[in-house]
């Protein structure tokens, strides 16, 4: 006779009958596809066999698969009902492991890649306010750190010169206009000159023959256009400093993941030039276009960085987080206060009041979706999937578990919620569930594959088609 790999399921799954505790009375569960035999005063249950890689296949006779040519077996099923009961030797053998069913918070987790960029809020742009020449650099390579107010470069400017000239000639008449005195130190404020280099100015009465242009922020040069002795017209850029005290995550998801990211919501993000730490984040922007060549949407993500480890142009890694709400669906983003800026929503107060980058009102914000809440979730290992189908395995009582079917919100980590099917304090099968699913195939009970069973189904009803 012809033997095959598959056979060992057989090996496995059958001898669970035999150890399944004392035989139940059958009468009244006679199968359709095997005739009744007497014995005595008790009818019993002719024998059926069957292919452990067929089971559909069920004859009352051993012999061959007529399907693929495997030794049958004989069908042993000592419960009445549609459960399997399992001894506790069984039990060892399958190595089955059990769950109580709780409620938890969950989060759904999306994850992406991203690259590390500037915040584009923390860089500024120095440029020549007057034609002139380059007389000296101090800034004099790309990469250096500077603090706001240092000293970059030196310019000389023949018309800065003049202005300086007009306005002490205005100063220094006894009949001076105010009007006339103001409007010359607003144009040496224009030219470039600071509220102390004015002051300066009118103390000494004596023009400066050049312009010390000074950072306007602390950071890094990562842009440097000048030259000594170099001439420059107005307008031309200088500098370019960056702030690198916090950077911007660019992330994109693909547009089923959309539903799933709103703002508020928190990041973990792992970066390779920062071994072992994960570093948190946050949503602060979602792009309403979509990039039709990747059919992706980008999300930005702000991120803290201490010490200036993020460098910009590094990859990452990211897990958005959305915390689910009731019937499964994502829950509204955790941010914190309940007032914000409609130009820059990262902007969060408690109270009303003006925004700090643009002066306009903080608006009451309103959640965009439904509050989180704690779910009843089963383990991920416990839910047996056929793509049409999911069914958990429950410990009804002591030793005796039955298939059951479920309806599931989406994955969240290493468990799912559970819309319906079981309840809070039901016992579910996390490990052995897959065996046990084989068992009641093998003895035609419900499983995943056949949820009605195959005790009904006559001997070769369903190879008539092979």
């Amino acid at each position: 006779m012809k033997t095959s790999r598959y056979a060992i399921l057989a090996t496995l799954v059958l001898p669970f009958a035999s150890a399944c505790g004392p035989t139940a009375d059958h009468s009244g569960h006679a199968r359709e596809s095997a005739p009744i035999e007497q014995r005595g005063d008790e009818p019993m249950q002719q024998a059926e066999w069957t292919c452990s890689m067929h089971p559909q296949i069920r004859l009352p006779a051993p012999g061959e698969c007529p399907i693929c040519g495997m030794d049958l077996v004989r069908v042993e099923d000592t419960d009445p009902d549609d459960s399997v009961t399992l001894s506790a030797g069984a039990r060892r053998i399958a190595s089955i492991q059990v769950a109580t069913v709780d409620e938890r918070v969950l989060d759904h987790v999306v994850r992406t890649v991203g690259r590390i960029e500037l915040n584009e809020r923390e860089v500024a742009y120095l440029t020549a306010r007057v034609a002139g020449r380059v007389e000296r650099v101090f800034a004099d390579f790309t990469g250096m750190r500077v603090k706001q107010g240092d000293h970059l470069v030196d310019l000389y400017s023949p018309d800065l010169t003049v202005a300086q000239q007009e306005y002490l000639l205005v100063a220094r008449r006894r009949d001076a206009d105010p009007a006339a005195l103001e409007l010359a130190r607003q144009k040496l404020a224009l030219l470039g000159l600071t509220p102390a280099q004015i002051e300066h100015l009118e103390s000494s009465g004596t023009p400066s023959v050049v312009l010390t242009a000074f950072a306007p922020i602390g950071g890094t040069v990562i842009e440097k256009n000048v030259r000594e002795q170099s001439y420059v017209a107005a307008g031309d850029p200088l500098y370019t400093i960056a702030n690198l005290a916090t950077v911007w995550l660019q992330a994109e998801i693909y547009e089923y993941e959309l539903p799933w990211v709103t703002f508020g919501q928190s990041v973990d993000v792992d970066v390779e030039a920062v071994p072992g730490e994960t570093l948190q984040g946050v949503v602060a922007f979602v792009d309403p276009m979509v990039n039709e060549s990747t059919r992706t949407i980008r999300v930005r993500i702000d991120l803290d960085n201490p010490g200036e480890r993020l460098k910009p142009g590094m990859f990452a890694s990211a897990r958005i987080h959305a915390r689910l709400a009731e019937g499964g669906t994502r829950a509204a983003g955790s941010v914190i206060g309940e007032f914000a800026c409609s130009m820059h929503p990262e902007i969060r107060s408690n109270e009303p009041g003006a925004c700090p980058i643009c002066g306009m009102a903080l608006e009451k914000d309103v959640p965009s979706g439904p509050a989180a809440a704690a779910l009843v979730a089963v383990p991920a290992t416990a839910v047996l999937d056929s793509g049409l189908r999911r069914i958990v395995w429950v410990e009804e009582g002591p030793g005796r578990f039955a298939a059951r079917d479920v309806k599931l919100g989406p994955r969240a980590g290493d468990h799912y919620p559970v819309l319906s099917g079981v309840v809070e304090g039901e016992i579910v099968v996390v490990h052995g569930n897959f065996l046990l699913d084989s068992q009641a195939q093998i003895t035609g009970k419900p499983c995943l594959l056949f949820p009605e069973g195959l005790r009904a189904t006559p001997a070769h009803a369903e190879h008539a088609n092979h």
